[in-house]
């Protein structure tokens, strides 16, 4: 070794006290001896170097923040790696379990409110019916007490245009027409014609009044009916808008979640192989499996979470860009 040549550490320490990576080479002589290459020689041989299994120095093929383990590097030494990593994605694959789980108690508490709304529709469906019935009787009672006040009014008429002794008692008799006193009015007093007009028309009032409760009584029920109508229409929209809600948390939320599991669960079935192999497993191995599975399992899953994707490269010690390092 030259005696001008110097490794002294003091002269690459920087105001830090850090040790300058370019300590480890040789200072510079003032005249360049004949067996001394430049840098500029020293990188134009590295060009032409071969390395095995296609490797060469990490700052050539991934990103100087990545330090990733070489191709020929086993999986399994004094470490383990096969039964880490499958720890450490198994415990990945519980957290995203965990998601579906907390998405699914959303969709049981929305699925619970579709169910009691069905029930609740259910009931006044019968309701509806059950009214639609009392109905049909409120319709007949109503016409029934109606059509008596007709009936009272068309025979006092037909009495009133006959003028007769006999038809005066008739009218009395059929419907009996009394005084105020509550007796029988008498067909040959001679004011029977007053007499028998007062009573039929209270009679004939009487009647019309409970056909006209009946009445009433129907068109209550119709607007109940209306009103239950009206609330089933409201309950049918809340479980149109509550399923939507719940195919879209299946597809948007819990679908990639599964297909993150999914990768994941490959992912541990390719290192229970590679354990199996002992030493002879690669990291090599392991990433051209993972790159060409991945770059599959995106064209029929690409909804994966892009989070989990990154995981699945770092488990597999596939290169990535250095922010996701």
């Amino acid at each position: 070794m030259s005696e001008n040549q110097d490794f002294s550490a003091y002269k690459a320490e920087d105001p830090n006290g850090q040790l300058d990576p370019m300590a480890v080479m040789p200072a510079r002589d003032q005249t360049d001896s004949g067996d001394t290459r430049s840098l500029k020689e020293i990188e134009e041989s590295l060009d032409g170097q071969s390395y095995f299994l296609g490797e060469v120095p990490q700052q050539y093929q991934v990103d100087p923040q990545a330090f990733l383990p070489l191709n020929s590097d086993r999986l399994i030494g004094e470490i383990n790696m096969t039964e880490k990593l499958m720890l450490d994605v198994s415990s990945l694959i519980q957290e995203e379990i965990a998601q579906i789980q907390r998405l699914q108690k959303k969709i049981t508490f929305w699925e619970d409110r579709i169910e009691k709304n069905k029930a609740a529709i259910q009931k006044n469906l019968l309701q509806i019916k059950h009214t639609n019935e009392e109905i049909i009787y409120d319709k007949k009672n109503q016409d029934y007490w109606w059509g008596r006040a007709d009936a009272v009014n068309i025979d006092y008429q037909a009495a009133e245009a006959a003028r007769r002794v006999g038809d005066w008692g008739w009218l009395i008799k059929k419907w009996g027409l009394k005084n105020a006193d509550g007796t029988e009015i008498d067909p040959t007093n001679s004011c029977v014609e007053e007499l028998c007009n007062g009573e039929a028309r209270n009679l004939e009032g009487e009647y019309r009044t409970k056909g006209n409760k009946y009445q009433q009584a129907k068109k209550d029920k119709e607007m109940s009916n209306r009103r239950l109508i009206g609330d089933n229409a409201r309950l049918l929209d809340s479980n149109d808008t509550l399923q939507t809600y719940i195919s879209a948390t299946y597809m948007n939320e819990i679908e990639p979640y599964q297909d993150g599991v999914l990768l994941l669960k490959e992912l541990v079935i390719k290192l229970k192989a590679l354990g199996a192999e002992g030493q002879k497993a690669t990291y090599g191995e392991l990433r051209s499996w993972a790159e060409n599975f991945l770059n599959e399992f995106l064209k029929t899953n690409p909804r994966v979470h892009f989070a989990l994707v990154t995981e699945f490269r770092k488990f597999a010690s596939i290169p990535l860009p250095a922010e996701n390092c």
